[in-house]
Parts: C-alpha cells; structure tokens; sequence
C-alpha cells in the first residue's frame, strides 16, 4: 500500500508542476486559461486531501512510536514412547509476537512512554499434547503481553507501572552471550510439557496418564516451566540505569526491583560486557510471593499464608575470535505455606524444594557472509518440580494407569539432552534452525504404608526445524 501510494503522490507530483507551469506561460494571454488552471489545482488538493485520509498517522506528533515484533512458526516431530506424530507450532520459547512501543521527551534527562504488546497463541507448542496440535479452541487467540507507562531518567533509570515483567522474570535467558539463539532454544521444557505422561508397556490412547509432563517439570509459583518461574504482573517496576558501561550498546550492570498484585516482589541484579577477547553476562533474583491467591492457593479468611520463594541465576561467557561459548543457569522454588492441609497425604511432608540446572556450551561464528552460525549442545535436570500435583499430593487409583492404589507423589525428576543448529540471515532479520530433544521422567511415590510405589514412564523425544524473523 506505501508503495501504491508512492506512486500516486509521485504522479500528483507531476500534475501539480505542470499545472504551475500552465498557469505561468498561459495565465498572461487570457482569464479562461487562468481559470483552467484554478480548476486543476483544486482538483490537486481535493485529490491530495483524499489521500492523507486513508493514511495511517500518530495521533500525537509530540509521541514517537515504533512498530515491532516476530514471527517464530516450526515443524515439531515426536515420540512419546508409542505414538509418533508431526505438528507445525508457535515456537513458545519465543512465541510470535507484535507490539508499540511510544515515548516523548519531556525535559532534559526526562522522558515518559508506554509499552503495549500482544502474542499470538495459535498452536503455542507448550500447549500441545498427543490429542491437541494447538490450534483448536485457541485458533486465532490474541493475548496481552505488555501493557504500561514509564517515566526515565538518563542519569538514574526507569519506572514502570501496569502489566510489565518482574526484575526476576528471564533472568535464565536473557543474559547469554549468544544472543538471540535463546529464541530457538533455552533452559526450559517447552516442546513436551503439554504432553501426557505415559507409563511404560501402556502403548494405547487409552494408556495415557491424566497427569503431563508440565506436572513435573514447574515452579510453583506459576504454571509454566521451571526455569521460567516468574512472569508478567500488574505491579511497579524500578530499573536502574547500566553503570560501567563498556562502550558496546547494552552494557552494563544494571539492578530492578518490582512489587505488585497482593504483596509479590523481586530483585535483580544483571551485567552483559566486552572485555577484550570476551563477552560476559550473568545474572541473579530473588523473588517473594505472599499473594494468597497465586494458583488458587486460598485466602486469609481461610487462616492461609502464602509463602512462596524462589530463586535463580545464570551465567555465560565466549571466546570472540573462536566463538567458544559457556552457559549455565539455576533455578530454586520454595513453598512454605502455612497450611498443614497442604501437606502430603501420606506422609505429612510438606513441598519438597523444586531445583533445576542447565549447562550449555558450543560455537558461534561467521563462516559465511550471510551471518553468524551456532552450533551447541547441553543438558537439563530438574527435580521436585511436581507443582502440578496439589498440595496434598495425591494420586487416585488408575490416574496413572499403571499404579492401581492411592498413591502420594514425593519427588521427580527430568532430565533432558539437545543439540541445536541455528543459522543467521543477518539481511533479512531472519534465522533458520533444527534442533533435537531427549527427555527422561522419574517419578517417586509411596502407597498409605509408606512402601515404595514402581511407575516407570516413557521418555520423549522431539525434533523440530523452523525459523524467525524480526520486524
């Protein structure tokens, strides 16, 4: 449409220098052709009017906005021990996306904004399972991401306020030295924890557990991933302004702190530098939650304290004229609530501590002119993340189809290995990749005596190949 209009505006152009020229070599030799060419200068602007009205335009010249965003869609093919299948999905490691992003200046260091963005939901691939693709009932659903006001200070920082991230929220990924291949892939369990468990030798539909793979592999302050334990909120967000810059655009060390919602706050510290030879970057939160309402966990009316609290780190550096890089990330999720009832059935315990760890390693380089490729490889293990279980922690008899009594869960564990290829098309804002997932799942559980309870469970494999492009 902008090159359409281009094109118009060009031949109004023309029109409007020869209607000029007309009116100055004829207009001297008689009032008719001086009235011609009135007729034709109004027929210009009546034409030009009409064109600035079908244009898109700020409402606020003295706010400046820019439009950005992504899409990131892959093929995914699967087994879950039994059945094999392949489906197209929105990468939820870095989910397409668009949004605004406004800002004005009010007087010297001053400058105010605002931040809106929106996700597409469409067969997010954290939502599929072996009888969803994801694109049903959430074909075509939009959320809101972000959604909130700022005021900054060069000298000292930024305040946000309304729906925005917490200081904590992707402090496992956000700080890694290879960039943008964190949206191919991370830390977390995105690509299987919307499928469902299943038990060894039970190679039917039918087979399938009640319980996914998300049930053991999460945080409990929320239910998404365990390395990706904090979220967006409506809150109050402080963010410093980076010192000891180096020079290289987003460095720094810079700190937040948020509070929000019914008493959840956070803090954070980040750096990303160049050295010489070396990049950098690591980063630790902390986060606190006394909301008694986060994942239905109940009210003080009820004579319940929330009590969540959790904690993560990670840490990265490369090699510049190799291209060797480092990562690692830690996560740790507490619930200490005060409610006996929240504890395990059988045993009377109460939450086992979730933690989780990733350690990657692998080469980014130019080796053509088209951009930069990155090979890497790791390892993944959580244990305890079985949030998804309730407090109590209760298995009923056939859930797991496998397992016949009332049982409690008191521990799991996952562990995942990958490999990943990413490959940059610096001229289009565009990457291309593959990348292939092992998963493993153990599960603990004791009957109402105590005793041990056997439920093996099949592993998951994954291989996916898509890209991303940036706008």
């Amino acid at each position: 449409m902008t090159g359409g209009l281009r094109k118009t505006a060009s031949h109004l152009a023309i029109a409007a220098m020869f209607c000029v020229m007309g009116t100055a070599v004829f207009g001297a030799k008689s009032a008719q052709a001086a009235d011609l060419g009135g007729d034709c200068c109004a027929d210009l602007e009546e034409r030009i009017a009409e064109l600035e009205a079908t244009t898109v335009r700020k409402g606020n010249k003295k706010v400046s906005i820019q439009l950005y965003g992504k899409v990131n869609r892959f093929v995914a093919a699967w087994d879950d021990g039994a059945e094999q299948n392949a489906y197209v999905d929105n990468n939820s490691y870095s989910s397409t996306r668009f949004g605004f992003k406004g800002s004005a200046k009010i007087s010297g260091h001053w400058s105010g904004g605002y931040r809106l963005e929106f996700e597409d939901k469409t067969a997010l691939s954290k939502n599929t399972n072996q009888f969803a693709p994801g694109d049903d009932p959430d074909f075509g659903e939009i959320s809101v991401r972000h959604s909130y006001m700022y005021v900054a200070n060069k000298e000292i920082g930024e305040l946000r306020w309304g729906l925005t991230s917490t200081p904590k929220d992707d402090i496992t990924k956000d700080t890694h030295v290879g960039g943008e291949i964190i949206d191919t892939m991370h830390s977390d369990f995105y690509l299987n924890r919307g499928f469902f468990l299943r038990p060894k030798g039970f190679n039917t539909e039918t087979g399938l557990s009640v319980f996914d793979w998300g049930d053991i592999q999460r945080c409990y302050s929320t239910s998404s991933a365990v390395f990706d334990c904090s979220t967006r909120r409506n809150g109050v967000v402080v963010q410093s302004k980076k010192f000891f810059e180096t020079g290289v655009k987003g460095t720094g060390l810079w700190f937040g702190w948020g509070w929000g919602e019914d008493d959840i706050w956070s803090a954070s510290t980040r750096y990303k530098g160049e050295w010489d030879n070396w990049k950098l970057g690591g980063g630790v939160a902390y986060e606190d939650f006394r909301d008694e309402r986060v994942n239905a966990g109940g009210g003080g009316l009820a004579n319940f304290k929330r009590s969540i609290k959790e904690t993560a780190a990670s840490a990265s550096i490369m090699h510049k004229p190799t291209g060797l890089f480092l990562f690692g990330a830690w996560s740790q999720s507490e619930d200490d609530d005060s409610n006996t009832i929240r504890a395990g059935v059988f045993t009377g315990s109460s939450m086992p501590t979730m933690e989780a760890w990733d350690v990657s390693a692998g080469i980014q380089k130019a080796f053509w002119d088209i951009g930069d490729t990155t090979f890497w490889g790791g390892y993944t293990q959580a244990d305890n993340g079985i949030g998804g279980f309730g407090p109590t922690r209760l298995i009923d008899p056939g859930e797991i189809p496998s397992v016949l009594v009332s049982t409690e869960i008191t521990g799991s564990e996952t562990d995942k290995w990958y490999l990943a290829l990413d490959q940059e098309i610096e001229a289009a804002a565009m990457s291309l990749y593959i990348v292939y997932q092992h998963i493993e799942g153990d599960l603990d559980l004791v009957d109402s005596t105590l005793n041990p309870v056997n439920a093996p469970i099949d592993g998951f494999d994954v291989i996916y190949s898509g890209g991303r492009i940036y706008f």
